[in-house]
């Protein structure tokens, strides 16, 4: 009967882990937290509710969490990112916003939208990428990904010959699906 009611236990731990990092939102305050899904002020998106504001008018330097009635500030420097009920994730650096598009590869993407469209202002959209969680923020290009990896020539060989410019960059791969610098990253590995 004891050994019936432990695994019974060891299930339900399971079982709410892998809900707390599927459906869950919080911040995450530094890269290992996000390596490792580890957040702080973290709810069941299903059943409970707060809220995390980053980009606020006249304080852009904090992120505020709502959690559990009390609301939370922190300088935007001490936060790595922050996970939303939507799955979404945005990463903070030098007081920036980036919007993370894959973050389960190594070549972190991140898309930067700027300008309303509105009364003619251009709508801006720029990628940037980090090569895992713990490296800093760069511009996607040719260049600057070579430099990221500046020992892998294999890298650099494939990606000369798979892209153009550094627009076709953000191609995603739908048969592997992840972006095909993530692709080609891991084939120069092999």
């Amino acid at each position: 009967m004891k050994t019936k009611n432990i695994i019974t236990v060891c299930l339900m731990l399971l079982t709410t882990t892998a809900f707390s990092q599927k459906d869950s939102s919080g911040i995450y305050f530094t890269s290992a937290d996000f390596e490792n899904n580890r957040l702080s002020y973290a709810i069941y998106c299903k059943t409970q509710k707060h809220k995390i504001s980053a980009d606020l008018i006249f304080r852009n330097k904090i992120v505020s969490v709502k959690h559990n009635g009390t609301v939370y500030t922190f300088q935007k420097d001490s936060v790595y990112a922050a996970r939303y009920c939507d799955n979404s994730i945005v990463r903070f650096s030098n007081n920036q916003q980036y919007p993370l598009l894959n973050p389960d590869e190594t070549i972190m993407i991140y898309k930067v939208v700027n300008g309303s469209g509105h009364k003619g202002s251009p709508i801006v959209t720029r990628y940037y990428f980090s090569n895992g969680a713990i490296d800093g923020i760069r511009e996607l290009t040719l260049y600057n990904l070579k430099s990221s990896f500046s020992d892998n020539h294999k890298f650099h060989n494939l990606l000369d010959m798979q892209f153009n410019s550094d627009f076709e960059l953000i191609e995603y791969d739908r048969f592997h699906k992840c972006y095909k610098i993530n692709q080609i990253l891991k084939f120069s590995l092999e």
